[in-house]
């Protein structure tokens, strides 16, 4: 019980810190604890979510089976961003993909005054990157989208 405490204390106050978001978000999956990673993700992007769901409840579906989910069509429509993202942050399938490929977060830099993270993933001996944006709200960092190239 003590752990999970300090383990709280430490999610709470890396949020404020732009290094420590990705690191506590990956932390958040790999715990079970879907409703902390989806909390590190931007009004924006879980509203982005929200559009996609309502233009496209088909390839919602496609998108959730990548995962292991089965939900029907017409059960699309009743979700939310936030609810389709907590179902598939805490699919067992996510789990397995944030340990298998060895997401190592790096340092924050800037771009046309943007701040992203660069996330390796992969295997040893054939790693990417992807730069994942991050914006101040509410005096925490949140995570807002992902490029596969740093945009100018």
């Amino acid at each position: 019980m003590f752990q999970h405490c300090i383990y709280v204390l430490i999610i709470i106050a890396s949020l404020t810190d732009s290094t420590e978001i990705l690191p506590a978000f990956r932390d958040s999956i790999l715990a079970g604890n879907a409703p902390s990673a989806v909390d590190m993700i931007s009004r924006e992007a879980i509203l982005e979510v929200d559009s996609v769901i309502a233009s496209d409840p088909e390839r919602v579906s496609t998108l959730l089976s990548y995962f292991g989910l089965q939900t029907e069509i017409h059960e699309i429509g009743s979700m939310t961003g936030r609810d389709l993202l907590l179902d598939i942050l805490s699919s067992p399938t996510t789990t397995g993909i944030v340990m298998l490929f060895g997401i190592s977060p790096g340092e924050p830099l800037k771009s046309a005054g943007r701040l992203f993270v660069p996330l390796e993933y992969g295997f040893p001996g054939s790693r990417n990157t992807i730069y994942i944006e991050i914006l101040p709200e509410d005096g925490e960092w949140k995570i807002d989208d992902f490029f596969e190239t740093l945009p100018l």
